[in-house]
């Protein structure tokens, strides 16, 4: 299959699942790959990753009565979200400037940026800029990452990243009481956003888990080790802490990359 029609292949099954709607940082580790490798498989760049979260919130995390707006159970829900995703994304860079397209879980999102030998930006932000989640516009996920890194050896890439991110966590609910939104006019939305004066939590007793989903803002940096195996074949590590700065948590993620370009 060419290239080209991986392309549209890729960006037809992002319109197909515009129903996912979580968003985390994307690798800066294969952003910075993919520049490193420009010049092979004609500046064609394919990224898969797995990658594990873990979060818990601090002494200092609100505490509202039950009930109330969302605060009063983020310190649960934060604590227990989705631990893992699955992610593949395609990049092209042509000379410095470097566009992609990919997925976390099913939510489809696009990154753009620039790349030196030591030095890149990466922008991202997931389809909610065309599209709509859980049946109406919402505010966009998306954030910036700035790369710095160093390159003992021609197939050896080590690198630091800081980063700015409006993201979006999924929390499965199910096997006994569980907190699950709802609004005072009896709709059952599929999640109380971060802005949503109208939205509250309650437990209720469930048997099966039930996706929700939650924004928050979070600031942070990491490192990377990506290396070049072969010719077309890499392998890289990443690790990841942010500040949540909406609901006083602190996140860690750890991201495996497997990598042909």
């Amino acid at each position: 299959m060419k290239f080209k029609q991986v392309i549209i292949l890729l960006l037809g099954l992002s319109l197909v699942l515009l129903a996912g709607c979580t968003m985390r940082p994307p690798s800066a580790g294969a952003f910075m790959s993919a520049y490193h490798n420009r010049d092979s498989m004609g500046g064609f760049f394919f990224d898969a990753s797995l990658t594990v979260y873990t979060a818990s919130t601090s002494d200092s995390a609100i505490q509202a009565p039950e009930n109330e707006h969302s605060t009063s159970v983020w310190e649960e829900i934060v604590e227990t979200e989705w631990p893992f995703d699955l992610g593949m994304s395609l990049i092209r860079f042509i000379d410095h400037f470097g566009f992609g397209f990919g997925l976390q879980i099913s939510n489809p999102y696009m990154t753009l940026g620039t790349a030196f030998e030591h030095f890149g930006i990466m922008g991202w932000t997931d389809w909610r800029l065309i599209g709509v989640c859980d049946g109406k516009p919402e505010w966009f996920r998306g954030g910036i990452s700035v790369m710095e890194q160093i390159s003992p050896t021609p197939a050896l890439l080590v690198g630091l990243f800081q980063f700015a991110s409006r993201s979006e966590a999924l929390y499965t609910a199910g096997g006994g009481d569980h907190w699950v939104p709802y609004k005072e006019d009896d709709s059952s939305p599929i999640s109380c956003w971060d802005d949503d004066t109208d939205c509250y939590w309650k437990k209720e007793k469930s048997d099966f888990g039930e996706p929700y989903y939650y924004g928050f803002i979070e600031y942070g940096g990491g490192t990377y080790v990506t290396y070049k195996v072969n010719k077309f074949l890499g392998l890289g590590l990443e690790l990841r802490y942010s500040y949540d700065v909406t609901y006083k948590a602190n996140r860690l993620a750890f991201t495996f990359n497997a990598f042909m370009g």
